[in-house]
């Protein structure tokens, strides 16, 4: 999966790369604030769910996000799609190419 794509599929998803990540930060935030709120939990153990939680976002937003360049993209479009932040709506506006390969690896 190495090598570029189309370049109309690289400035569609430049265009949408804040939307994406956005959408990411306010679920990342959403499920932060259910650790935060549970009443079941002494807050000590809220504090070590909740630090635990950022490292895994971290991670995630990492993946998503860091090093966005067209040569690896293609991980990026994995990470996007298996996070649920490249939807079907986007794949829409996408070229065939993509949406083949991706197909072909998330099967």
């Amino acid at each position: 999966m190495t090598g570029s794509i189309p370049e109309d599929d690289w400035k569609y998803l430049r265009k949408i790369q804040p939307e994406m990540l956005s959408s990411l930060c306010a679920r990342i935030n959403r499920q932060a604030r259910v650790l935060l709120e549970s009443q079941a939990e002494p807050e000590h153990e809220k504090y070590q769910n909740l630090y635990q939680h950022v490292k895994d976002s971290d991670r995630i937003v990492a993946d998503c996000f860091d090093d966005w360049r067209r040569s690896n993209i293609w991980l990026k479009i994995l990470a996007l799609r298996h996070e649920g932040l490249l939807t079907d709506e986007h794949l829409i506006h996408m070229s065939d190419k993509v949406k083949d390969l991706l197909e072909k690896f998330t099967q």
